[in-house]
């Protein structure tokens, strides 16, 4: 009775000493349930089960590549942060080509290790698990092996070592701050330390969870802040079993007051009218630009504000018949700063008693002489073609003129101080990207939507008068060559050229 009571406290000592081998599936490499299959096992490589050889039972698993095919893998279910001892017994095949234990996935600790004899041996791992499936990968060669090279596992156990991972990393220490910008800062900490080890510290602004870094880093770039505002931070680390520290901080500073804006916008360009009545008149110009941005425009009407708006278009009311008014917009931007004015664009609104409205009820009446009466039409009007929502006038065919005048703004301004007149190194530059001078409409464009003659005409001036400028800045730079080589100045002077 005594000898049996031994042998049963044994037993139970000796049996709760032995880890259950959490390798389960009944296939070639199983040590506690053999059998002739690859259950478990999936893959690019070849998967059978071998009687040749084996290292434990009667079975080993054979992996051979086959074309670029050339891996085995096999999941377990585990617990997030408990450390896993992993025994599998290896050996490399006749015709091999560096097969290696690599790539697992959902476990750390674990570095590629390659498969070096024909011999079979044991090779042992001791990795902590970072989720609930970890992966073990067997490659039976490297990228570009050919096809037939073999490698063989067998005894494969995979074992608990210690308990799942209660304990938290400790909290981040010593937050200090740098390069604060108006938007941006720089912020630092000292790492925390884990009895598995930590895989990311998350950082919270002002309590909200910003931003997350892995356990490896221990800086983080604060961006869209705003100016002139204090924010509080800061930061926790987590181990692979979701352990959250303390948090380390808060680490409290101020984002950088912005300079004062004292750069004005540029003045606005090309002011036009359409849509002109007895009593009313569109006005359209080119959008200014600024460093920090345009809010609005001013529309000046007899050197008096007659309107404010957001977008490049203004319609004025309210005119009296027959009048002659001068108006010029100027640009805005959010502190304040005021453009230059536009160019001064006269504009004078119909006169209805001098003229006679076209309609269809008075067209060919013998009591209206068209020959000397003025035309008013209210609508827009076709010829060859139907009339445009666009255009007041719409013609499809030629138009002979002796003299065509439009009312536009010219380009005087690139003669002004402070015009920013682009290096031809940067015009070459939007040339080859873009295939045609800056500001000057493309083929394509013009095909599309047809060109405007007093516009076209203004840009065209616009370039003629930075040639000039160029071509002004060449010949001072000629002239300072001259003089440092001695060569006598050919300025104004005439020289034959030779072809």
């Amino acid at each position: 009775m005594r000898t049996f009571t031994l042998l049963m406290v044994w037993f139970f000592i000796t049996g709760s000493l032995s880890a259950q081998n959490l390798y389960t599936q009944a296939n070639a490499a199983s040590i506690e349930n053999e059998a002739n299959t690859t259950t478990g096992w999936t893959g690019t490589a070849v998967l059978t089960s071998d009687n040749t050889t084996a290292q434990n039972g009667t079975y080993s698993l054979k992996f051979t590549t086959a074309g670029s095919g050339r891996e085995a893998r096999y999941s377990f279910t585990a617990v997030t942060g408990s450390v896993y001892n992993i025994s599998i017994w290896a050996r490399r095949g006749v015709v091999s080509n560096n097969p290696a234990f690599a790539n697992w996935l959902g476990v750390q600790g674990f570095s590629t290790t390659l498969i070096t004899t024909q011999t079979w041996t044991q090779y042992n791992f001791t990795v902590t698990a970072t989720n609930t499936t970890p992966q073990i990968r067997v490659y039976a060669g490297p990228i570009g092996a050919a096809s037939g090279m073999e490698v063989f596992v067998d005894a494969i156990s995979i074992t608990l070592q210690t308990p799942a991972d209660a304990e938290a990393p400790t909290a981040p220490s010593n937050l200090t701050v740098s390069d604060i910008t108006t938007n941006d800062a720089t912020i630092n900490w000292t790492a925390s330390t884990d009895n598995v080890g930590v895989v990311n510290y998350s950082i919270r602004q002002n309590n909200v969870t910003v931003g997350v870094v892995d356990g490896n880093t221990t800086v983080y770039q604060a961006v869209n802040l705003t100016p002139a505002t204090s924010y509080s931070y800061t930061v926790v680390a987590s181990d692979a079993a979701n352990n959250v520290s303390e948090p380390g901080g808060p680490l409290e500073f101020t984002t950088a007051t912005p300079a004062p804006d004292t750069t004005a916008p540029s003045a606005p360009l090309g002011l036009t009218s359409s849509g002109l009545t007895a009593t009313s008149v569109i006005l359209s110009w080119s959008p200014s630009t600024d460093n920090t941005g345009v809010t609005g425009y001013n529309i000046f009407m007899d050197n008096n504000l007659t309107g404010t708006v957001q977008s490049t278009s203004y319609q004025v009311t309210g005119l009296t018949a027959a009048t002659s008014y001068a108006f010029y917009v100027v640009a805005i931007d959010a502190a304040s700063n005021v453009s230059d004015p536009s160019d001064i664009l006269q504009v004078t609104t119909n006169d209805p008693s001098q003229v006679i409205e076209y309609t269809t009820n008075n067209a060919n009446l013998p009591t209206v002489d068209w020959s000397a009466a003025n035309l008013y039409a209210s609508g827009n009007v076709g010829v060859g073609t139907s009339p445009s929502s666009t255009y007041k006038l719409a013609v499809n065919g030629n138009i002979r003129a002796k003299e065509i005048v439009v009312e536009t703004g010219w380009a005087d301004f690139v003669f002004e101080p402070g015009y920013d007149l682009w290096s031809l190194d940067e015009v070459e530059s939007y040339i080859k990207a873009f295939g045609h001078l800056p500001q000057i409409p493309s083929a394509k464009e013009v095909e599309e939507n047809g060109i405007a003659l007093a516009k076209m005409n203004q840009l065209l001036l616009m370039k003629i008068e930075e040639i000039t400028l160029y071509l002004i800045q060449a010949n001072k730079r000629i002239a300072e060559l001259e003089e440092l080589s001695g060569i006598p100045s050919t300025q104004d002077k005439g020289i034959a050229i030779s072809y």
